[in-house]
């Protein structure tokens, strides 16, 4: 098992507070909150290429629209000693609603392999009809979303880990 791995999943519920502040209703504009993620821990040889992970993603979050699986292809640098790499983006429907997603890698490299997290969470907050959330509604608070959206992959990515041991 990734020690590493495991750490920074432990890391990531500890920012359960961002969590509930996160998913706090904003006054007014009640509706409905959608949640969907998918995040997976795999071993790769060590000699990896940039190719074969994109394969891998492509394989694996078949389900995901193209612009956030390219997304996550960019999160891997060959040859990097870089252990964590990640990405959040907003989108801002014509309905009002809006949506985060973090897309996020992390991994650890051995002599012999990869062990590698993939994946990605993403949360859609949809106003009650006739109500809309400004446009920096999330994005004025980047930090506190990326760790909001990092608790959940920690949650996640537990019980991966939990699956594969």
């Amino acid at each position: 098992m990734s020690t590493y791995i495991v750490s920074k999943a432990d890391r990531f519920l500890q920012q359960k507070r961002d969590y509930d502040w996160f998913i706090t209703p904003c006054t007014g504009g009640n509706g409905r909150d959608d949640s969907d993620e998918r995040v997976v821990f795999t071993t790769f040889p060590s000699n990896l290429t940039k190719a074969d992970f994109e394969e891998y993603v492509d394989r694996k979050f078949s389900n995901l629209d193209n612009n956030n699986r390219a997304k996550m292809k960019a999160l891997y640098k060959a040859n990097t000693d870089i252990d964590m790499e990640k990405n959040v983006s907003f989108d801002y429907e014509s309905d009002g609603a809006i949506s985060a997603v973090l897309t996020q890698m992390l991994f650890e490299r051995t002599q012999t392999e990869l062990r590698v997290s993939v994946g990605y969470i993403k949360f859609t907050r949809r106003p009650t009809k006739g109500w809309h959330y400004l446009r920096d509604y999330w994005q004025s608070n980047t930090e506190k979303v990326i760790k909001a959206l990092q608790y959940k992959y920690g949650l996640e990515l537990k019980k991966e880990l939990c699956y594969n041991s």
